[in-house]
């Protein structure tokens, strides 16, 4: 039987009703609350937030442009109100630790070029990309000030590791540079905390300060203290003058720091200082209004950026026996090409350490040896990730160089973190975790 007008004229109404009320929920849904799926994330490329700094026109996260006027003191770096809330955004997922360790958050993230620019800031791209960040201030133990933090509070049973995320010399704990590390301790129910230590390094109060020192310590003491943290495993990641960081409070507090990894790191100031002023890069003058002039000397100037120096630090590190992953790009042009090489040789047994012509042939940015045999060792880079070319291995101290400019490797730093590097023999809760890894 066919339809009357009046049945097929209330079917039609019926589906026009339909359609409108799916349109309606699919808007909504889209709408949402702005918050994008860290998979997204993940390879979202350049996205400016506070700088418009070019590799061309800046020193990659180290730098200010070439300058040739004797050094002044710069204006202290403005620090985030001391009254900002704690803000937690609500999860659009649930995350859930995950054993053994896994890396989908950062796969193809493998340097900083693929997710940002090297000195790009600001905390919007880190609400959007961390569900349940927190936004917190510490106080500082050295003078009071209220010092501004990220923190991911860990999410698993039992206690999670740390992961203590510096930010680099031209930039501030806002970095975008080190969103992929929260990502990845999120996926893996790991604690996060990426700490202010002073602003950028263009403040006599940052610099390798004290003060800047203990804002680190301050924020690790804070991050061991919360529930469900486990305080034997405080892992420090640290890229340019962030890696600088992260060997200086290795080396100055022993006790809070499990393992350090650092990336194109400046370790001796009076060095980096003769470095860039003989390059013509901006750091000079940052260095020389921290330490109160010139360090090439003997004086004053030069005692006070040893006291600011990783490399004045480097025999304690070994003697806590502190598992050490220092990498750097043979083709650095902003940082000294033999950093590495020295810095391993500082930490490094006697018999492992380079010679004066491998550290020589480093400076001149070539691989000493056979090539055949210069990556005798497990690097932890992946296929994706920039080449190796040169590694050393003595204990828990690993040395690589690969094949970029001033960069870090974010799959080799996590991969190396979640090794059994750092789990404790006698410790059967660390050694289940070592194996699950």
């Amino acid at each position: 039987m066919g339809l009357t007008p009046d049945r097929k004229h209330s079917i039609q109404h019926g589906a026009g009703l339909f359609a409108v009320f799916v349109l309606l929920t699919v808007a909504i849904a889209i709408e949402g609350d702005g918050i994008e799926p860290v998979e997204a994330l993940g390879v979202e490329r350049n996205v400016p937030e506070t700088s418009t700094l070019t590799e061309t026109s800046v020193a990659p996260a180290v730098t200010t442009p070439p300058t040739t006027t004797p050094p002044t003191a710069l204006a202290p770096t403005t620090v985030p109100p001391t009254t900002v809330p704690p803000t937690t955004l609500a999860p659009t997922t649930t995350t859930l630790p995950r054993n053994p360790v896994t890396y989908e958050s950062i796969e193809r993230i493998d340097v900083i070029r693929d997710f940002t620019e090297f000195t790009t800031q600001g905390p919007s791209r880190w609400r959007r990309s961390i569900d349940g960040l927190e936004e917190l201030t510490i106080p500082s133990t050295a003078d009071g000030t209220e010092q501004p933090v990220f923190w991911l509070p860990p999410n698993g049973d039992p206690d999670q590791p740390v992961l203590v995320v510096l930010h680099s010399w031209s930039s501030q704990y806002t970095q975008h540079a080190g969103i992929p590390f929260a990502m990845w301790a999120q996926e893996n129910g790991w604690a996060m905390i990426a700490p202010e230590f002073r602003g950028k390094n263009d403040d006599p109060d940052a610099v390798g300060s004290d003060l800047a020192v203990q804002d680190v310590a301050d924020a690790i003491d804070f991050a061991v203290a919360q529930d469900g943290v486990d305080a034997d495993r405080v892992f420090v990641v640290g890229y340019s003058g962030g890696g600088m960081m992260a060997l200086l409070v290795a080396g100055r507090h022993p006790d809070k720091v499990s393992a350090v990894s650092a990336w194109g790191p400046p370790h001796d100031l009076a060095m980096f200082y003769d470095y860039s002023a003989r390059n013509g890069l901006g750091y000079w003058s940052h260095i020389g209004t921290a330490c109160g002039g010139d360090p090439r000397t003997a004086g004053p100037a030069q005692d006070e950026c040893a006291t600011r120096s990783p490399s004045t630090y480097l025999a304690t590190i070994r003697e806590h026996q502190i598992p050490v992953f220092i990498g750097q790009g043979i083709n650095d042009p902003f940082v000294n090409t033999d950093t590495a090489g020295l810095v391993f040789n500082g930490l490094a047994e006697p018999a492992d350490r380079l010679t004066d012509d491998e550290i020589d042939a480093l400076d001149r940015r070539r691989v000493p040896g056979e090539t055949a045999e210069a990556v005798p060792v497990e690097t932890h880079f992946r296929d994706r990730d920039p080449d190796p070319v040169f590694a050393r291995q003595s204990a828990d101290v690993l040395m690589v160089y690969f094949h970029a400019g001033h960069e870090l490797v974010y799959n080799a730093a996590a991969r190396w973190f979640a090794s059994d590097a750092h789990a404790s023999e006698t410790d059967e809760e660390s050694t289940r975790w070592r194996e699950a890894s």
